[in-house]
């Protein structure tokens, strides 16, 4: 009987080996519990790497509808009052809305995303701008006036 050549030799090997490796890392991998149900990332590091990829694009003026006056983006409220804005339904992506108090006065903000499951967003008062992401869906945003600025002017939101 002739000797196989060296090629067929190291060839059978590799395949053999490769086999071995492959049955030992499944037989392995599937005893190991230890990143079982658990991301190698943080929440906070893949909101970083999803906000440099992905970012999500700012809600567009046409896209607020609101039932006290806005103009330019900011919204006039009334001390005392509520104002409803609706955020209307977008495109695919998600969208950010930013929330920012304009002048002195004291502002509380409930929001509320239309897309299921979503939680409601409560602010008491808001004293530092806030994003706020809105899906597809859309979402109502509630402001009232909890004091007003300097003398009787309106507490004044700017929505960008």
């Amino acid at each position: 009987m002739a000797a196989p050549k060296p090629f067929t030799v190291v060839l059978i090997l590799a395949v053999f080996a490769c086999i071995a490796l492959y049955v030992l890392g499944v037989g392995l991998g599937a005893t190991d519990n230890s990143k079982q149900g658990r991301s190698s990332m943080s929440k906070q590091e893949r909101a970083k790497l999803r906000e440099r990829f992905f970012p999500p694009r700012a809600v567009k003026a046409e896209e607020l509808q609101a039932d006290c006056p806005l103009a330019n983006g900011v919204l006039s409220v009334v001390q005392g009052r509520a104002c409803r804005v609706s955020i209307a339904e977008g495109g695919a992506r998600a969208r950010t809305l930013e929330v920012v108090l304009v002048g002195a006065g004291a502002v509380a903000l409930e929001f509320t995303p239309k897309g299921k499951p979503a939680l409601p967003i409560s602010v008491d008062r808001l004293t530092e701008p806030r994003k706020l992401d809105v899906m597809k869906e859309g979402a109502e945003l509630v402001v009232t006036c909890r004091s007003p600025g300097a003398g009787s002017t309106p507490c004044q939101v700017k929505l960008q």
